[in-house]
């Protein structure tokens, strides 16, 4: 009832019909330490600090539901990102847009399933409300500072869509049916909606829960916009003698150009969890071929941070060095890589708390050398984790994580790795 209360005098513009409606204000802080280790071909750094959203992103959101008649709901979900160090909006930009970057959905519930329209995590995504793999595949999901992560295994985790539909069906047997359209993954993007020149999604899903076992099935795919696009690497290579006024000289050595392809990305995952009593036990595999990485993967040594094309096509984009060499890998531009991903893990009560412990590896390559050219990639990653309640709404939780990437492109082979630790307290209200 407090919680009604307080989103009915927080959104005052709603206040009309959220009278007649029931509409809650919650969301959850979560604030703690981090340090992490890395090491590049032997190049070292290490660095500590407060960071917000370790174990599950910081975010505020309000909800609500009417009932139109028996057998018809009509509710919305409205959910912010933010970060609590230093109180910045995620998923947003400086000129305020997506200020519900996290979840924006209207949806109807009805005797034959539900219907959800507008910004939404994927099936496979491990975010908000439809997410069927992500968030199960793997004990961590896609949280703690991205120890033990879905993401750093299975691709396409923790990606939300913009001009999203979404069908979930009533469970029949314990078993749960859904169906996922993106007309357009990200609308600040060129490319009309629902075009082809657009970044398009598309899934079907199925989860199932019959007593101690869960299962789900998720297949993806990935209508990336046709036409010309950019692929290829270009590596930055400086020199920095530290000194007042002293700016590294840097020389670009770039290889990226525009190239036509009309290669989309596909996706399979599946998973199976079973609860023994003394520990729940989950198994999470993926398979994909042509689903493309991040723009801008650190390839050689040093911190980046690195957003836009370069070079003779558009400069710009942040770079800090704290080695000599950075190559950046155009991943999200090109056809993608083709591999699997497996994780395994599991989750113990101990001590009025739970453990969390987790193995995963992935094994991939480019899926179209002509385009990227060759290069092959292996991960491993291990993760131990511990959460201990307080309250019904706040919680401890420390974990520490091992991960490492080799990358070799038949020339040279770039071996990463990252330790890292962390702790902290979430409050949700």
């Amino acid at each position: 009832m407090k919680k009604t209360l307080a989103a009915v005098a927080v959104l005052g513009a709603f206040a009309g019909s959220a009278l007649a409606a029931d509409v809650t204000l919650y969301g959850k802080v979560d604030l703690g330490l981090n340090y992490t280790h890395t090491d590049v071909d032997g190049v070292s750094s290490d660095k500590w600090g407060m960071q917000s959203g370790q174990n599950s992103g910081s975010r505020f959101g309000i909800k609500g539901t009417e009932q139109i008649s028996e057998g018809l709901t009509v509710g919305f979900q409205l959910e912010s990102g933010f970060d609590a160090d230093d109180g910045r909006f995620k998923y947003g930009n400086d000129d305020g847009e997506r200020i519900f970057g996290r979840e924006a959905r209207l949806f109807v519930q009805t005797d034959f399933g539900e219907l959800g329209f507008g910004r939404m995590g994927g099936l496979d995504s491990g975010s908000g409300s439809y997410d069927i793999f992500g968030g199960n595949a793997g004990v961590f999901g896609t949280g703690w500072s991205g120890i033990g992560s879905d993401s750093d295994i299975f691709l396409g985790m923790s990606s939300r869509y913009d001009n999203m539909i979404t069908y979930k069906s009533p469970t029949f047997g314990g078993v749960t049916v859904y169906a996922q359209a993106s007309l357009k993954q990200d609308s600040s993007k060129d490319g009309e909606e629902a075009s082809s020149k657009a970044d398009r999604y598309y899934a079907l899903g199925a989860t199932g829960k019959w007593g101690a076992l869960s299962t789900g099935l998720v297949a993806s795919m990935f209508d990336y916009g046709h036409g010309e696009r950019l692929a290829g690497d270009a590596t930055i290579t400086g020199v920095y003698e530290p000194g007042p006024g002293a700016k590294p000289e840097v020389d670009i050595d770039d290889n990226v150009k525009p190239v036509t392809t009309d290669d989309d990305g596909y996706a399979v995952g599946a998973f199976a969890a079973y609860d023994f009593g003394v520990t729940k036990v989950t198994l999470g595999a993926q398979y994909f071929d042509g689903v493309k990485q991040s723009r801008g993967t650190a390839l050689g040594d040093g911190e980046i941070s690195f957003t836009p094309e370069i070079g003779a096509i558009n400069d710009g984009g942040a770079i800090s060095f704290n080695g000599s060499k950075v190559t950046f890998d155009y991943g999200d531009e090109s056809a993608g890589v083709k591999g699997y991903g497996v994780m395994l893990g599991a989750v113990t009560p101990i001590a009025s708390g739970a453990l969390y412990t987790s193995i995963g590896y992935r094994d991939s390559e480019n899926a179209d050398e002509d385009i990227n050219g060759q290069a092959d990639k292996t991960a491993y990653q291990v993760a131990i984790g511990y959460t201990y309640p307080l309250s019904k709404r706040t919680y401890l939780y420390t974990a520490a994580g091992y991960y490492q990437e080799e990358v070799d492109d038949g020339a040279d082979e770039v071996k990463s790795k990252t330790t890292e630790v962390v702790a902290g307290i979430v409050h949700n209200f």
